[in-house]
């Protein structure tokens, strides 16, 4: 069994998985809510973009979590929502600067090369 990750990428990975969350909640109650308002309605266009939003959020946070390289580019993606939010993005912009992050992501080094010569 894998290590857990170091608190930083937990951090992250946390934050983005309930924006994410969030997103996909606020989707489902407001589709519950508006459902038999005449006056309101939203198209299915409305509904695909929050949608894919919020799996993008947690599609992010599981990358981050596991470590995948593609993960620490979209997490930076997904961090410019929280420009909106100085305090938090202060915290995840902290969090991705600590090495312990960066090094979450680094490719471990494999066996070495066999030596033809030998």
């Amino acid at each position: 069994m894998r290590p857990a990750p170091p608190e930083c990428v937990r951090f992250v990975a946390r934050v983005h998985a309930l924006v994410g969350a969030a997103m996909l909640a606020a989707l489902a109650l407001l589709a519950l809510v508006t459902r038999n308002l005449p006056g309101i309605g939203f198209g299915p266009g409305t509904h695909l973009a929050a949608g894919l939003l919020g799996v993008f959020y947690g599609a992010t946070a599981w990358l981050v979590w596991r470590g995948v390289s593609p993960g620490r580019a979209l997490s930076t993606v997904a961090s410019l929502w929280y420009v909106l939010r100085p305090p938090l993005a202060a915290q995840v912009r902290a969090a991705t600067r600590d090495p312990a992050f960066r090094a979450h992501f680094a490719r471990p080094a494999g066996p070495p090369a066999a030596n033809p010569g030998d």
